[in-house]
């Protein structure tokens, strides 16, 4: 959650980030020594439009980046922001590392065109192969978690994302979390894998699958969203 300020000058429409490092100096390098520069950036915005309409703003919710993270420095990046009567969106940008951001108004809403639910089927692989206890069954074949693997696919392409909460984020990518499995889930999975395998081998499965289902873990699902700047028309 965004939680900051904003003044935004309704003269030339200029957007200054109200924060706790309006005055931090900046260090510059000169004949070979850092020298300390003594900055206010909320005092020059004020000075810059003096005698302007200025209005105060502040962010509703979180920052969103369609493309990666809010984290990553140089990633354009969008939040809404009220004056307490209407709410418009901003875009976040800076032009190189060592500048700090600019804010503008973005004519145009984040539409979110997509949602999905996927599962971590390398994770799950790797965790089934080369970690898990399966005593007392015997280790499953490359097949038979193969199947499995391909099965649980299966079942949750029948689950509506919508249905489901995210517990955790991905730190790379904001459109990117991850949801606990839900029991009826690994109950329908279990139904339809007891043809294939042995009352053990189910067994040691189901505790696989419910000692792995928690929102950080392999058998967590993942929910994948698509949002988009769409401009004004």
């Amino acid at each position: 959650m965004d939680d900051g300020r904003f003044i935004w000058c309704r003269n030339c429409g200029a957007i200054h980030h109200v924060s706790a490092f309006d005055r931090s100096p900046v260090y510059r390098i000169a004949a070979g020594e850092v020298q300390e520069e003594q900055v206010d950036d909320w005092r020059d915005f004020m000075d810059r439009h003096a005698g302007h309409r200025l209005e105060p703003l502040r962010s509703t919710g979180n920052v969103v980046c369609p493309r990666g993270s809010a984290c990553d420095p140089m990633n354009i990046a969008y939040l809404h922001v009220t004056d307490g009567k209407q709410t418009v969106l901003l875009r976040r940008s800076r032009s190189s590392i060592d500048k700090p951001f600019a804010y503008e108004i973005a004519d145009g809403s984040l539409l979110q065109t997509d949602m999905r639910l996927e599962i971590q089927a390398n994770a799950i692989r790797k965790e089934m192969q080369l970690h898990f206890s399966w005593a007392p069954a015997m280790p499953l074949s490359d097949e038979q978690i193969n199947f499995f693997i391909s099965l649980f696919a299966q079942v949750v392409q029948r689950v509506d994302p919508e249905t489901l909460c995210v517990n955790e984020y991905s730190e790379s990518d904001d459109q990117t979390g991850y949801c606990e499995l839900p029991q009826a889930v690994i109950d329908e999975l279990m139904e339809k894998s007891r043809d294939y395998y042995s009352p053990i081998q189910l067994a040691a499965l189901r505790q696989f699958a419910e000692g792995h289902r928690d929102g950080g873990d392999v058998m967590a699902l993942v929910k994948r969203g698509t949002t988009v700047f769409a401009q004004s028309a």
